[in-house]
């Protein structure tokens, strides 16, 4: 859409205002406001992260010569981000999400219509997964899977184990407290943090015989009797009978 040549009419103080001059000016209002409608650009932001909340994600569209402007997000974590009203020139379009590197593209708009932009963010932290409740070999592994490195291992009872290698005992005792909490962003580059886990005591069953009788049997034939179900004879006191 082209503007019609502007005609630059001045008037003198005091002096009338003819309907015609009136009517021109009101033209003139309404081509400039037609001509920047026709120039307006629409862009979407589609984020490729899988991983990533859409709706968690911050777009911009930036430029040298006026203020920045907003993205509306998305409904639902399927959507786009959408920057309305973009005039023809230079811009930068921006996102951004806490524990990810931002993404940035340069975009030349010429005139009206609709762009579509498909960005990418490159993860800068781990996320702590949430292992209450699992077993230590699971929550190891999760761990693990995250890209967290395990520090610290300790039993309800204030034991400390090493985390490297805590025994088969201790492999299957549930997690019952962890630290960073689920969800916590862990730096990628700060390898010295990790997490710290805190398990259940692992149960000890002692040994149960069941002692037999030894009624009628010699102090010798007892003793054989006992240490053949891994019982020791004690101390043997000897009663005699009342007369």
């Amino acid at each position: 859409m082209d503007l019609k040549p502007f005609v630059r009419t001045l008037v003198r103080p005091g002096q009338p205002l003819t309907a015609q001059a009136w009517n021109d000016v009101v033209d003139g209002i309404d081509a400039a406001h037609q001509f920047l409608r026709a120039s307006l650009h629409t862009v979407k932001v589609h984020i490729t992260n899988q991983e990533l909340d859409v709706r968690a994600v911050r777009v911009t569209a930036t430029r040298n010569d006026g203020p920045p402007v907003e993205s509306v997000a998305p409904l639902d974590a399927s959507g786009d981000h959408v920057l309305s009203h973009l005039d023809a020139g230079a811009w930068v379009i921006t996102a951004s999400a806490t524990g990810f590197r931002p993404a940035a593209t340069p975009l030349v708009i010429a005139d009206a219509g609709e762009t579509t932009i498909a960005l990418a963010l490159e993860a800068s932290a781990n996320v702590m997964p949430d292992v209450f409740g699992l077993p230590l070999g699971s929550a190891m592994a999760a761990l693990a899977d995250s890209g967290i490195a395990f520090a610290r291992l300790l039993d309800f009872e204030g034991t400390e184990y090493a985390p490297a290698n805590p025994g088969p005992e201790q492999a299957g005792q549930p997690v019952l407290a962890q630290s960073p909490l689920p969800g916590a962003l862990i730096d990628a580059s700060q390898t010295a943090i990790g997490a710290t886990l805190v398990i259940a005591v692992p149960a000890k069953l002692e040994a149960v015989v069941e002692v037999p009788s030894v009624a009628g049997l010699t102090q010798a034939e007892a003793k054989q009797v006992l240490e053949k179900i891994g019982l020791r004879l004690g101390k043997v006191t000897i009663l005699q009978p009342r007369t």
